[in-house]
């Protein structure tokens, strides 16, 4: 028997064991029936190695085990908190899905890209005296990210409590010169997931996504910026190569934020942050009620989804979005043609060129359904926006890290913030109407008239939706 016989007949001899066990792991654990048809078919015919993606990318090995960090009381009832009667439904549907209470006092100011939330983050940072807590997805070894360690490692040098969490996998531009340098002044850096921990990673295809900064427990930054200069203006360039907003908070709902850090960092190091210097007393500053979602893969799964949803079934004049991609599932496709049809005005705002060309041609692919419906979609050009926010009815706005697709739904640990104010919804629909001022707007001709071969691609990228 020749050794290429023999290793393939243990390798049969592996899948005959392993197919089996998978597709009982799949048939009980898959809630999607569309991506357990998907993963069955993958075990099942791709002998040993079907089994073995599976084990790597398709199980949620995750079991949270950070206890909640918000101080005694501050999660019991605050008493009722009045948003407009029009979207006292969406409340309840907060209420119902979200961990944290609606909480009244907050200041929320937007920030445009990296020109203008970096300066205000750093000088946070610099102002910090007891504590600082950044997660960042993407933490690239650049100028800008040399300007933050630099200004964290002052900060550690003065003694604040700095910890630095970013991603393992997200962060792989992020160098070891940085986290030497960090970690000789007193700072601490972690990876949600290290690299190079392949058999013992709970999950390849699970990501901290999140990105958020809390100075002293008091003032909070989130938003869709990572750390890196693709999000700044660079000289001779008319804007950054991926336009962003930020949001700088102040007032109760930074708790929320600074919770949110504490889980994910005791999760990563176990190392549980608690008392006055990342918990202080917060007192109202402004007139905002807000409050932080918290989602992930773990016990918050479908927290962003199921309020998505709620706002789409409960808006009455006016729905505008804005995502980078544009992966959606049939829940949130019908919500959006139902309001649309309703008459309700639904626009979605999309890059024309996203970083990554697959995910535009999956979205692509969904477009039709919505855009028939009456849904208006504008496709910007010719920079690539990296936004995340949903705008209802002028009052209420919802941003943060999370994007419209089914990572960010169900694989990804994902922070938003949703506010109720008039003042900032005009804002951020300032903010978007600069976009659609210079974009696209997709009809069901222009979808038509898209070559034969460029819709059988997009048809074909569709099919692997579930994993984008």
């Amino acid at each position: 028997m020749t050794i290429a016989l023999a290793t393939t007949l243990v390798l049969l001899g592996f899948h005959v064991v392993l197919a089996p066990m998978a597709c009982v792991h799949v048939l009980l654990n898959k809630r999607q029936p569309y991506a357990a048809a998907l993963w069955f078919v993958i075990v099942s015919a791709v002998p040993f190695f079907g089994p073995m993606f599976y084990w790597f990318f398709g199980i949620n090995r995750i079991a949270r085990k950070a206890r909640r960090r918000i101080k005694p009381g501050a999660l019991k009832d605050v008493g009722h908190i009045r948003v407009p009667p029009d979207l006292e439904p969406l409340r309840r549907v907060g209420d119902t899905v979200a961990r944290y209470p609606l909480v009244n006092g907050n200041r929320i100011d937007l920030l445009v890209n990296g020109d203008e939330a970096y300066p205000a983050m750093l000088a946070a940072i610099e102002s910090a005296r007891h504590s600082l807590g950044i997660v960042s997805y993407i933490f690239d070894e650049d100028d800008v990210a040399e300007r933050f360690a630099t200004a964290l490692r002052d900060a550690a040098s003065r003694g604040v409590a700095v910890r630095l969490l970013v991603d393992g996998m997200g962060a792989w531009g992020m160098g070891p010169r940085l986290r030497r340098s960090l970690m000789s002044t007193g700072g601490r850096v972690a990876a949600f997931w290290p690299q190079g921990r392949f058999l013992k990673h709970p999950s390849l295809n699970l990501r901290n996504h999140r990105k958020i900064l809390i100075a002293d427990g008091r003032l909070g930054f989130t938003g869709g910026l990572n750390v890196s200069a693709r999000h700044v203006t660079q000289d001779g360039d008319a804007f950054p190569k991926s336009s962003d907003v930020h949001f700088r908070l102040e007032g109760p709902v930074v708790e929320h934020l600074a919770s949110t850090f504490a889980d994910d960092w005791e999760l990563a190091t176990g190392e549980v942050l608690k008392g006055p210097a990342w918990f202080p007393d917060l007192v109202p500053t402004g007139d905002v009620v807000a409050r932080g979602i918290a989602s992930g893969p773990d016990r918050t799964m479908g927290r962003l989804h199921s309020l998505l949803l709620g706002a789409l079934r409960t808006a009455r004049t006016r729905v505008d979005l804005m995502s980078p991609y544009f992966i959606p599932d049939q829940a949130i496709l019908e919500a959006m043609r139902t309001a649309s049809r309703s008459g309700v005005r639904v626009r979605l705002m999309l890059p024309r060129r996203a970083d990554h060309r697959f995910m535009n041609w999956a979205a692509r692919a969904y477009l039709w359904e919505v855009v028939e419906a009456g849904v208006e979609v504008y496709e910007v050009l010719p920079e690539f926006v990296h936004g995340k926010l949903a705008v209802v009815d002028g009052q209420w706005v919802m941003f943060g890290s999370s994007n419209l697709d089914a990572r960010s739904f169900r694989l990804n640990f994902e922070f938003n913030v949703e506010a109720y104010s008039e003042t900032l919804a005009q804002r951020v629909h300032e903010y978007l109407n600069h976009y659609r001022a210079r974009a696209e707007r997709v009809t069901i001709r222009s979808l038509k008239a898209e070559p034969v071969g460029v819709r059988l691609r997009n048809a074909f990228v569709k099919l692997f939706s579930p994993y984008l």
